[in-house]
């Protein structure tokens, strides 16, 4: 039988990544970080699912937004194949995964997503990348809804709109990552519980 699988989402900034390296090690889980998958796969290079990095700013730097916007209109998006990977990766169990499509897509796991407004987001991605925050805030917004056009076209759900999805949502406005961790960890035991 398969073992845990924790699932992530959180749009860019509102901590996801941090949160799955965090769960991964307190529950000693892998963690599978799908935008090294979906990079390696644009890129057209190796996937290997056991070291997955998290592209800490990457898609927010202009190589990345231009590797992003050329993959909006692709009629079958290169997501189509990670998700894929993704998905048989969540069906092992095992694992927490950082994603954006993976909520709606898995039949599996713990679902939670962390929700922080844009300004917030904008805030923290500034700080992480150092970069100015109106150009933070722009790169977002491009993600935000393009991301959620192409899943809405792919897939047919909407990443804004379509929540019942999650087990829980918890903003992540003004809290610590010690705090969030705290909050996920009580729902991962309550729903280990029942």
């Amino acid at each position: 039988m398969a073992g845990k699988t924790i699932i992530i989402f959180g749009f860019s900034g509102s901590g996801k990544s941090t949160a799955a390296n965090a769960l991964g090690e307190l529950l000693k889980l892998r963690v599978i970080h799908p935008s090294s998958i979906l990079r390696n796969i644009i890129e057209k290079r190796e996937v290997d699912t056991k070291n997955t990095v998290h592209n800490e700013g990457f898609w927010e730097s202009p190589e990345g937004m231009d590797m992003f916007i050329g993959r909006l209109n692709d009629k079958v998006p290169p997501d189509v194949a990670s998700d894929r990977i993704i998905l048989r990766e969540a069906k092992k169990g095992d694992v927490v995964i950082d994603s954006w499509s993976l909520p709606w897509l898995a039949k599996v796991g713990i679902k939670i997503y962390l929700k922080a407004d844009a300004a917030t987001r904008a805030r923290r991605v500034a700080l992480r990348d150092h970069i100015p925050y109106r150009t933070a805030l722009k790169a977002i917004g491009i993600k935000d809804e393009g991301t959620r056009k192409l899943f809405k076209r792919v897939y047919g759900f909407d990443i804004k709109k379509d929540m019942q999805v999650f087990d829980s949502i918890i903003s992540t406005r003004g809290k610590s990552r010690n705090e969030v961790i705290e909050e996920i960890m009580g729902i991962i035991n309550s729903k280990s519980e029942s």
